[in-house]
């Protein structure tokens, strides 16, 4: 891919294209993916498809760090690969519509959360031993058990509430004659 530097809206609509990058990217992190193999998803969520080349261009890694992040996203189930028509690599494109991968991606993070869940009540079960309440740092650690408690509960009712927003918009369609 050529850039003209002298085409301000070109660069324009870089620095904006960069920008959704790092939110999705961002997002992609805190799921537990490492930010270079977010990125990739990143640019292949926006952009619809992309080669290996491509995307190496675009993120500014190397063409194995792309690689690899391709195959973990292929295995995860987020991207698929067809033969590139115009040379003799692949082209690589969201698996289904940007809603089922969004949807099978936040059900990883739900499983995440739970699992966060589970783990913060063993310590909070813990905590509640007499001998601990003494210790310093007790009460940092039990207010940030109890912050916990109110926020993972509330992103998973987030999450829920997201995935159910697809099936609904359908049924909205199908009963406004859409199809």
């Amino acid at each position: 891919m050529t850039r003209n530097p002298n085409v301000p809206s070109e660069e324009k609509f870089r620095a904006v294209e960069r920008s959704l990058v790092e939110i999705i990217s961002d997002f992609g992190y805190l799921k537990g993916r490492s930010s270079k193999t977010s990125t990739v998803m990143a640019y292949v969520y926006i952009r619809g498809e992309a080669t290996q080349q491509l995307l190496r261009e675009l993120a500014g890694y190397s063409l194995g760090t792309v690689s690899a992040a391709l195959q973990d996203l292929e295995q995860l189930g987020f991207v698929s690969k067809r033969a590139s028509p115009n040379s003799r690599g692949y082209v690589y494109s969201l698996a289904g519509t940007f809603s089922q991968v969004m949807s099978r991606s936040m059900t990883g993070f739900q499983d995440y959360l739970s699992e966060t869940r589970g783990f913060l009540k063993e310590v909070e079960t813990k905590l509640h031993e007499k001998s601990l309440s003494e210790k310093s740092g007790y009460k940092s650690l039990k207010r940030f058990l109890d912050e916990m408690n109110v926020l993972i509960p509330a992103y998973q009712h987030i999450l829920q509430k997201y995935q159910a927003a697809p099936s609904s918009r359908k049924k909205e369609d199908t009963t406004n004659g859409d199809p």
